[in-house]
């Protein structure tokens, strides 16, 4: 069993809690704030911006809930890895700036990087049952 203990269990509970606030509070702050979200994202060059980042940041929620409820987490961290991928590396192109611009895109480059590691794990142990979940998936 992956999960022999109560420490374990609230351990992941938490993780998966932590996990699901940062990438929901990302993608809810992309969705009230959409012309700016946007704006940013076609500045960058991001295809179709004006769908891409409502889309994105919608398949970001549902990702955080199916990590945060152990439903569907497979499906839901595979969307959260999907949008973060090509995002960081079109958004975070902290290796074609300098000065402050370079330190801050290469902070969120990392914090994106982190959360897909984070990401892997919680895909990695998708087809074990996951305690304190609702446990529906596939």
């Amino acid at each position: 069993m992956v999960f022999s203990s109560t420490l374990s269990e609230t351990a992941f509970l938490l993780s998966r809690v932590l996990f699901a606030f940062v990438i929901g509070y990302l993608a809810l702050g992309n969705l009230l704030d959409l012309e700016s979200a946007v704006g940013y994202a076609q500045s960058k060059g991001a295809p179709l911006a004006s769908v891409s980042v409502p889309l994105g940041s919608f398949g970001l929620i549902v990702g955080a809930l199916g990590v945060l409820t152990g439903v569907y987490p497979a499906p839901g961290t595979l969307a959260v890895i999907a949008f973060l991928l090509p995002i960081t590396v079109i958004m975070h192109d902290f290796w074609t700036m300098e000065g402050q611009a370079r330190q801050n895109e290469q902070i969120h480059f990392l914090k994106n990087v982190g959360l897909i590691g984070t990401a892997l794990v919680f895909l990695a142990l998708s087809t074990v049952t996951w305690p304190l979940a609702v446990g529906v998936g596939l």
